[in-house]
């Protein structure tokens, strides 16, 4: 391991230097209403700190909005919030975003963050992305050549969406941790069963969408290499995976300590109800069919620009702010219809490649591939249906994997880079390449 990390040693200096660009534009970053919301319940931490069982449910009592936040939203982004301003001992917000009102009404209320609370709510969640890169990195070297691998963690690091998206008081950053830390748990060539379980549940904890990986997990863990695939060990296994998850994943969530199986239905109630309401307040009108569906994906994936708002209540207000944001070349860069059509192809090429040489690798390498092409497929599906809503960062969890089948699909434009004669060699450049 060590050696791996010395010989890799320069991913740490591009982080390094992103993590300085992440830090220069992060007020830049348009401000999101949902940024207050984060703040607002951020005072969560403080409670876990000095009384953690006042913020688990009470059957048979109303909700406070508070409440209602713990049941509908996971947790990470929240303590992410509440760590930083515990640190620097940062006042948080007076009031929640109330979106019935106007700006002027919410700003009146203090549910409008400072400068400095807003850099400081949104300090941990930028400081993850380098992070996020990084085990992207050492995943996506285990799979393919170098010079692929940096390309592709660059087009991560770099990309218009996580400058956005991830730059700000929400999820989006955590869950992009979370599913580059659990694909690389997933990748080692030793399955360790509590980072599999702990990666999945900073994953989910981060936001829900990423239970689309629990599947993969539970393969993972069955499929290990050079043990005994008998089915009680893999049972044995399967448990040992599941309790860590969810004795993890229990801690993080004081919401169901006192009645959990009440806390997680009215969980799943309220969480049902809020996509009820956004179906049929931004869907109405729209014929919503697969194709859409499919459509509306690809498109906020590869081609659409960096959207800051999903709903226009305070576009006007927010106006100057992104167009300041939008006129630095970064922040825009590989949005259109040429660079994303590209991006595709080169993506659709990597299903090719990948037919064509999968026969060829060693068990482990098949196991690896396996388990990527599988993370892609279940986020697919649990973006395309749950919700059914075609939000632009609802995509973020799988920029890491739309990342990866870009690298990929560069393994033979590398090949007759590096070495013409690879190209006639009836096996892979990863296993020839050290």
């Amino acid at each position: 391991m060590k050696q791996i990390l010395k010989k890799e040693s320069f991913i740490f200096f591009i982080a390094s230097f992103l993590f300085i660009f992440y830090l220069w534009g992060i007020l830049l970053v348009p401000f999101h209403p949902d940024e207050s919301t984060q703040i607002y319940v951020s005072q969560d931490f403080f409670d876990i700190i000095d009384d953690p069982r006042s913020l688990a449910m009470t059957p048979g009592t109303e909700l406070s909005p508070r409440d209602v936040y713990r049941a509908l939203d996971a947790p990470l982004a929240r303590y992410l919030i509440g760590l930083t301003r515990f640190i620097i001992k940062k006042p948080g917000l007076a009031a929640n975003w109330n979106w019935s009102d106007d700006w002027n009404g919410n700003l009146a209320n203090g549910a409008y963050p400072s400068p400095s609370l807003l850099f400081t709510a949104r300090f941990l969640p930028t400081l993850l992305i380098p992070f996020s890169i990084c085990f992207f990195y050492f995943t996506a070297r285990k799979l393919i050549p170098k010079l692929p691998a940096v390309i592709a963690s660059l087009f991560l690091g770099l990309n218009p969406l996580v400058l956005l998206h991830c730059r700000r008081a929400m999820a989006e950053s955590a869950l992009l941790f979370g599913v580059t830390f659990f694909l690389w748990t997933v990748t080692q060539d030793k399955i360790r069963l509590p980072l599999v379980g702990f990666g999945l549940a900073i994953a989910v904890n981060s936001k829900q969408t990423a239970a689309a990986l629990i599947p993969v997990g539970i393969i993972a863990v069955c499929l290990q290499p050079d043990d005994s695939h008998r089915l009680r060990n893999m049972l044995a296994r399967v448990g040992l995976f599941g309790a860590i998850f969810g004795i993890t994943s229990f801690l993080l969530n004081p919401f169901y300590w006192r009645a959990p199986v009440e806390a997680i239905y009215l969980s799943y109630k309220e969480r049902s109800l809020l996509l009820q309401m956004h179906a049929a307040d931004h869907l109405s009108g729209f014929k919503i069919n697969l194709v859409t569906l499919v459509y509306s994906l690809v498109f906020n994936l590869f081609i659409s620009p960096p959207i800051p708002a999903e709903v226009g209540n305070f576009l006007t207000a927010t106006f100057p702010s992104a167009q300041r944001y939008f006129s630095i070349f970064p922040h825009l860069w590989g949005r259109s219809l040429f660079a994303g059509s590209l991006q595709i192809t080169i993506i659709l090429g990597s299903i090719y490649v990948l037919f064509k040489r999968y026969s060829h690798y060693d068990s482990r390498l098949q196991r690896k591939l396996l388990l990527l092409s599988l993370s892609t497929l279940f986020l697919i599906i649990i973006i395309l249906f749950t919700p059914p809503i075609p939000w632009q960062r609802y995509v973020i969890p799988l920029l890491p994997l739309a990342a990866f089948w870009l690298g990929y699909g560069l393994i033979p434009i590398n090949d007759s880079l590096v070495n013409p004669l690879r190209g006639k060699l009836k096996y892979p450049t990863i296993l020839i390449q050290k």
